[in-house]
């Protein structure tokens, strides 16, 4: 989220949160203190005293960085053969406040340009994270205020806001709107990384493809798991497990592991109208041959949906009435519940650590596999989310509950 995302977003909830202020002071006082940190002036690098770590730590690469650890410990005790670069970036980032690596027990703290690169790049390899409402955290908890808008079917809207047509010299009516408040607390995940001394001597250039793209992937992969189906205990909350997500229930007759156009229908229609624009279909991609041959009745036969006829010498449709299909193999098997969803993932909350602390931590020791002359890289990135609806909602006529998530039950 930039700047001037935050700052919208801060004005828009301030204005709700105002209105139930012991309730949400502690919220008003976090995002404060976060625009106060997004808004200060950068350092002035050239005025005395202020002067800015360099990032890189003085290496060309990570694995330029990697091959220093490496010779670390084959040049221990001779000062005049390591390299130079490696304590003396220990030596600032312990000036900057940051956490020191213990060289005696064989760790060094990675550069920030590459730790921040591999948290980059693992954002824009995932196919939710993106799409989320990402909320910048400072603190390890942070309060976000919702309005408890659960029926309309009484006439209210907001939790208990109602007009009321009001004649010549008639009291009016008060009512007010209720909150609620969704707590996101920062959890880890970590990774552990081997190399050995043979590709850090010989190959260091072969290293740093190696290690971005195993942990960018590692990271993007399972975060995706995490946000569709989380548990929330220890874990971020997936979408497909949260009270607000509708099962939409199987058609009279349906056989086991099928998809019916009929299924997708209901899915749609149980999606709010302001949702419809942001929501997209995700999907694993066993559905596919199910969704290749839907059809809907005429008669005694049907007619082909996804692919009419001639359709198919092209590309295959990526889209489902009108909006995008993700394929994402964290969906469940085709006939378990959620094999197909259809998500406005706008409406979740995704907190990522920032400030110290923040982005992917990474560290290495030498000495953690030294009987097997491997090379320990450690990789901790924290990490809460949630559905920002706490409950589905009833319509004002209508009994049929709308949601944001919306997933196809179970077909055994």
């Amino acid at each position: 989220m930039t700047e001037a995302e935050l700052e919208k977003y801060f004005v828009d909830m301030k204005a709700i949160a105002e209105k139930d202020s012991t309730a949400n002071k502690e919220f008003l006082e976090t995002m404060t203190e976060q625009l106060a940190e997004l808004k200060k002036p950068a350092l002035d690098t050239k005025a005395p005293g202020t002067e800015k770590l360099d990032p890189k730590g003085g290496f060309i690469n990570f694995a330029d960085y990697a091959q220093a650890v490496f010779k670390d410990e084959v040049f221990r005790g001779q000062p005049n053969k390591q390299d130079k670069r490696l304590m003396a970036w220990q030596e600032k980032a312990a000036g900057e406040g940051l956490e020191e690596g213990t060289d005696s027990e064989g760790g060094f703290l990675i550069p920030e340009e590459f730790r921040t690169e591999l948290l980059r790049i693992s954002v824009e390899k995932s196919d939710l994270i993106s799409r989320v409402m990402n909320i910048p955290m400072n603190v390890n908890t942070i309060g976000i205020p919702y309005i408890k808008d659960t029926t309309r079917a009484t006439g209210t809207i907001h939790g208990g806001v109602q007009l009321y047509w009001t004649g010549e010299e008639v009291a009016k009516t008060k009512s007010a709107p209720k909150f609620g408040r969704i707590t996101l607390v920062l959890n880890k995940l970590t990774g552990l990384c081997y190399a050995t001394d043979e590709i850090l001597q010989d190959s260091p250039i072969s290293l740093e493809p190696l290690l971005t793209s195993v942990f960018t992937d590692a990271f993007a992969w399972t975060m995706d798991g995490a946000i569709l189906n989380g548990t929330g205990a220890g874990q971020p909350m997936g979408v497909l497990n949260g009270p607000a997500c509708i099962s939409i229930t199987k058609e009279t007759g349906q056989g086991a592991d099928t998809i019916m156009f009929e299924n997708i229908i209901k899915m749609y229609a149980r999606m709010p109208a302001r949702n419809k624009k942001n929501a997209v279909f995700i999907a694993n991609e066993d559905t596919f041959p199910q969704l290749a041959v839907m059809q809907i009745a005429v008669g005694t036969g049907g007619v082909p949906l996804w692919l009419p006829a001639g359709s198919a010498s092209g590309k295959p449709y990526d889209t489902l009435m009108g909006k995008p299909l993700l394929w994402n193999e964290h969906c469940p098997k085709l006939g378990d519940a959620g094999d197909i969803s259809f998500i406005d993932w706008s409406q979740y909350l995704l907190g990522q650590k920032r400030g110290r602390g923040g982005g992917i931590q990474t560290a290495s020791s030498i000495h953690f596999k030294f009987d097997t002359d491997e090379k320990t890289f450690r990789f901790v990135f924290r990490v809460d989310g949630q559905p920002w609806w706490p409950s589905a909602l009833t319509p004002r006529y209508s009994n049929s509950t709308i949601s944001p998530y919306i997933k196809i039950a179970e077909r055994a």
